[in-house]
């Protein structure tokens, strides 16, 4: 671990090696070659970056500078040049995000607060396709994934996004869009390996179909290490995975497009089971969880647009996951139609509205931990949004209003409306304020599941814990209110303020149940069980702000800051199971800083530096990370690449996991990669 001015020195070392590096330069009289030129010409400028289109505010293109919410947007090149390989550290570079990992293959994600390993209040796509299961709400992180290559933007909106998205987008949206095929023309191969990332390679291949199609295939695999226990052991949490995709794209017209693409995937995870979650029932040596997980989906999208500004499109998609250790099974099926139209009346009202359905069929059968009644189950949502942008003087204010009506199997109807209001003083000045409701809809295990979480004894007996559904338990719900500043003063600099206060009511916890001997497990003689069962029953208030700034120092040098600040306040006076809803167990201050620097000779130096405050509640210590990139292009079409993360301490902790996985440390890792593109 860290000890001493270790850190502080080796942040220093990084910046005063970036300054000796490119002292003075361009003018420093070292040759700038043509190539270097291009490098520069790939960066965005502050004023390109506040132009970045975006869809995932109003589900119509905007430009990001005048999004009336807390919207940030990863770039291609932000991906690229971070080095990360895999889409939840990629995410790290989002101020108000809570990325912490829990071990070698899993994540605790959040936006604005109640983080958990499934953090159920952010809902997630890749493009417009949900992957927020409702098996347990939130998102399994080590399945989702692409060739990060084919990733055009990450959009991330904290706050509530139900108005539009629907259910579950309590604490914000993440939208992951891939490139249209036209732009992965040719092909691409890359590979290479270190301590952690063992081994990885990936091939694409893309080009025209006629004269109105493009197509692009991929194939990628990984091979990942296991990391530390905190006493210095492997953790056993090692991970591989194989996924292929395609995507096709046509212009059927000038006025009309169709996209058809999808994808497979095949991985294994291994885990070390908490000696306090392991129950001397059936297998008494279950130590070490092996999960195996195979999947594919398929989805469609048509639009057409016509000369008034009028859009239509429908979206279809289906899913198919198989999770299967010897912890819990699932096999999962998803149906989506989704129809959306945009149009503008006159010249003061552009509307969106659109329908959706989606169903659910799920096989869950019984193992030695989990039960659920019934083991199979088909749920369905019927939705139908609408919003209405009010224009009061052009190019100066306007006012949004809108509302989303949902009806799910579980919960019954819901109605998620929100208000927004924006005002622009200045072309490059934006001010924004809202007022949102969401709910966050019952889970399959909210309703259904029975689960035996522990065991202890109390002389001859064993006392065994359980946890029950219920199928009493309602959505949980915010009531948000947020506002914020963005501007653009000149083209090297940029500032994104947002603040918000959060009310929440109805948020799970656990009561005492009399109401065991449901529970279909085989237990041992003598045994006791004492069982919980989840019910409504806490109310919280969060309250923060999150500042993001970019500078362009020279034309070859980029920074980007960000901070975020963070209060929970949870309101009850009985002993809470839950560590998501405890104020200390999130961040209070976050902290980055980005770098990316074109050299002479093709070379570029990237560097993230992290600030991550303590969880006192879980005893995480704060802890700080420095990365960073070198980059070289040899010739036009290969670049090599090394990467160096997590450089001041040896490994630390982000994260305590109080479900069945032992917790591992961070640890320092190094790989080199070769990417070649024909």
């Amino acid at each position: 671990m860290t000890t001493g001015n270790a850190p502080m020195s080796a942040l220093l070392f990084s910046l005063l090696l970036s300054i000796v590096l490119v002292a003075d330069f361009p003018g420093s009289g070292l040759a700038i070659t043509k190539d270097a030129t291009l490098l520069y010409l790939k960066n965005l400028s502050i004023q390109q970056l506040a132009s970045i289109e975006v869809t995932s505010v109003s589900k119509t293109e905007e430009k990001l500078s005048d999004a009336d919410a807390a919207v940030y947007v990863i770039t291609s090149e932000d991906i690229r040049r971070s080095g990360m390989t895999s889409i939840p550290e990629i995410l790290r570079m989002v101020p108000g995000l809570q990325v912490s990992r829990i071990d070698g293959n899993n994540w605790a994600i959040s936006a604005r607060g109640f983080n958990a390993w499934f953090a159920d209040k952010l809902l997630v796509l890749v493009d417009g396709r949900s992957v927020y299961t409702p098996l347990f709400s939130g998102v399994f992180w080590n399945i989702q994934d692409t060739l990060l290559d084919d990733i055009d933007r990450i959009e991330v909106i904290r706050g509530p996004g139900a108005t539009l998205w629907g259910a579950n987008a309590v604490n914000g949206v993440i939208n992951i869009i891939t490139k249209k095929a036209k732009k992965t023309k040719g092909g691409l191969l890359k590979g290479g390996g270190g301590n952690i990332e063992q081994g990885f390679g990936a091939v694409r291949y893309g080009g025209k179909i006629g004269t109105r199609g493009y197509y692009r295939a991929y194939a990628k695999y990984f091979n990942r290490g296991a990391f530390e226990t905190k006493e210095g052991r492997s953790a056993d949490d090692q991970w591989h995975m194989g996924r292929a995709g395609f995507r096709l794209d046509f212009d059927l017209s000038k006025e009309s497009s169709l996209t058809l693409e999808g994808g497979i995937c095949d991985g294994q995870t291994h885990d070390r089971l908490s000696p306090n979650y392991l129950l001397q029932v059936e297998q008494p040596h279950f130590q070490k969880l092996t999960t195996d997980y195979t999947g594919g989906d398929l989805l469609g999208r048509w639009t057409h647009r016509s000369g008034s500004g009028s859009s239509t499109t429908f979206k279809w998609y289906v899913d198919r996951t198989d999770w299967n250790s010897n912890y819990i099974k699932e096999t999962r099926d998803t149906l989506d139609l989704d129809f959306q139209h945009s149009f503008k009346v006159f010249s003061r009202n552009s509307i969106v509205w659109g329908l959706e359905y989606r169903m659910y069929h799920d096989n869950i059968p019984r193992t030695s931990y989990f039960d659920f009644d019934p083991k199979s189950r088909i749920n369905n949502m019927f939705s139908g949004f609408f919003q209405d942008q009010i224009t009061i003087i052009p190019e100066k204010l306007d006012f949004t209003i809108g509302t989303k009506l949902e009806h799910n199997d579980f919960s019954g109807f819901e109605i998620q409306p929100s208000g927004r209001f924006r005002f622009k003083p200045t072309a490059n000045q934006t001010l924004w304020a809202a007022i949102s409701r969401a709910v966050r809809t019952p889970s399959r295990a909210d309703h259904d599941m029975n689960v035996l979480v522990g065991s202890f004894r109390t002389g001859p007996v064993t006392n065994v814990l359980l946890y029950k559904g219920n199928d009493h338990f309602d959505s949980e719900e915010v009531v948000a209110y947020e506002a914020g500043y963005r501007v653009v003063p000149k083209k090297r600099f940029s500032l994104d303020i947002s603040a918000f206060y959060n009310v929440y009511w109805g948020l799970r916890g656990l009561a005492p149940s009399s109401k065991a001997s449901k529970a279909n497990f085989t237990l041992p003689g003598r045994t006791r069980v004492i069982a919980l069962v989840l019910k409504n029953q806490f109310h919280e208030n969060s309250y923060g702000v999150e500042v993001a700034g970019t500078v362009q120092l020279a034309r070859w040098w980029k920074t980007s800051l960000n901070y975020s600040w963070l209060k929970l306040r949870l309101h009850t006076s009985q002993q809470m199971v839950g560590q998501e809803l405890d104020e200390g167990n999130v961040p209070e201050n976050q902290f980055s800083i980005r770098s990316y620097m074109d050299l002479p000779w093709n070379l570029q130096f990237d560097t993230l530096f992290f600030y991550v405050d303590s969880l006192r509640d879980m005893n995480i210590p704060s802890y700080t990370r420095l990365d960073i990139r070198l980059g070289w292009n040899p010739a036009k079409d290969v670049s090599v690449d090394l990467k160096l993360q997590n450089l001041l301490d040896d490994r630390h902790p982000e994260y305590i996991n109080v479900g069945p996985l032992v917790s591992s440390q961070v640890p320092r890792s190094v790989y080199g990669k070769v990417t070649w593109k024909f």
